[in-house]
């Protein structure tokens, strides 16, 4: 949580890589959510559709990794 926290605040482009081989794109600060206290156990990541949310559990996330995500990406 600590890593996704640190990338968005950066308002950097960086990956999230989930247990079931997906990887979520965030493209910035403003495509990803977490809770303010940072206690949170859910993420909320928006896109790549405009009206698109995924509510990612902490426990489902594998890697973070930054850089933009390729055509391989969700």
């Amino acid at each position: 949580m600590e890593k996704i926290r640190e990338f968005a605040q950066a308002n950097q482009p960086f990956r999230i890589h989930l247990a079931d081989t997906r990887v979520l794109e965030i493209k910035g600060r403003d495509w990803i959510s977490t809770h303010p206290s940072g206690q949170g156990t859910i993420v909320t990541v928006y896109g790549p559709g405009d009206d698109e949310e995924h509510w990612v559990p902490i426990r489902a996330i594998t890697n973070v990794s930054v850089g933009e995500a390729n055509s391989q990406g969700t």
